[in-house]
């Protein structure tokens, strides 16, 4: 799963070096005003949390620090990434980590869940594609869909499911 994991960073990491600061910045209407920088720091902040709670023994997603330069700067983002390429090759995805998150809205209802880096890496995998698709929603408000292929954005379990039936 590492290396899927590190395709999927090496994906974001090629439209942070294509898409210049003017896109990564621009506000989409598609994307409710958000921009691709503030979809990109979401997703890699998932990844931060990983593989920082490996070292700590808990994992939680709500914890992000929403860090400003990832979403504003693509050469910043870039290096990020490069830094998680490298984390995620310390990952154990055995090692036994807690998993905490609170559902509530009053912020006062902490759930703590025995769960796994391997089982949190496929989280960050899941989680990453789905706001892939997102982005290339912007990317085709923006009138840049050429910059991704058709598989950005598309669960690997959908482009087996179409390589299959067209096999057929």
């Amino acid at each position: 799963m590492k290396t899927t994991a590190k395709e999927n960073l090496l994906q974001l990491k090629e439209i942070v070096n294509v898409l210049g600061i003017e896109y990564y910045n621009k506000e989409s209407e598609i994307l409710s005003g958000a921009t691709i920088g503030q979809h990109i720091r979401h997703i890699l902040e998932f990844y931060l949390l990983l593989v920082s709670g490996s070292f700590t023994g808990t994992i939680n997603y709500d914890k992000r620090e929403r860090d400003m330069r990832i979403e504003t700067d693509p050469s910043f983002t870039a290096k990020v990434i490069e830094r998680l390429l490298t984390g995620i090759d310390t990952l154990d995805e055995s090692q036994t980590v807690k998993f905490e998150a609170d559902y509530s809205r009053s912020g006062s209802s902490q759930n703590r869940i025995t769960s796994s880096v391997g089982r949190e890496l496929a989280y960050c995998i899941e989680h990453s594609i789905h706001h892939q698709a997102i982005i290339k929603a912007g990317l085709i408000d923006l009138r840049l869909s050429d910059l991704v292929n058709e598989q950005f954005g598309v669960a690997y379990s959908t482009i087996r499911y179409r390589r299959d039936s067209c096999a057929q």
